[in-house]
């Protein structure tokens, strides 16, 4: 009975997590959005990015990330969120999001490394009980490399 209610509980979680993330990619958020039960402070600004604050409610983040300025993707971005993570457990962070700035300093021009430290540094601070990411949806973003067409044509 107890791991029914137990299970039935995460399923809610995960629900309500999943709702989230529908709310955010339709843009249904206006102005900000706290979920309190998830930890996630969700704010929308003119340029399209988001503003999110992560509360630190696990031992680790839990995301991984490609990118940097010595690789082809000169934005870092998020490639996975695990589910034992805050990252995960707060939502607001999508896969596929390119981070900007990392608790107020900006990512762009340090090499994937230095943004893999900074992110880790930041979420080993004690004195911090959270991490805030400002993030873009890669394809609201000019700064990525665009797919390019190659046409070859025959004499």
């Amino acid at each position: 009975m107890k791991e029914d209610q137990e299970l039935l509980e995460t399923e809610a979680s995960t629900m309500r997590r999943h709702q989230s993330m529908q709310r955010l990619s339709r843009g249904e958020l206006v102005d900000s959005h706290m979920d309190e039960e998830l930890g996630a402070l969700v704010v929308p600004d003119q340029q399209g990015n988001l503003r999110i604050t992560v509360k630190k409610t696990k031992p680790i983040l839990g995301i991984a990330i490609e990118g940097g300025a010595n690789t082809k993707h000169p934005l870092p971005r998020i490639i996975n969120i695990h589910e034992n993570g805050a990252a995960f457990e707060a939502g607001g962070l999508e896969v596929g999001q390119l981070i900007l700035e990392v608790d107020g300093q900006k990512v762009e021009g340090l090499q994937h490394q230095d943004v893999a430290r900074l992110i880790a540094e930041s979420f080993a601070r004690r004195e911090r009980h959270d991490i805030e990411f400002l993030v873009v949806e890669a394809k609201k973003s000019n700064l990525e490399p665009k797919p390019t067409a190659l046409i070859f044509l025959e004499a």
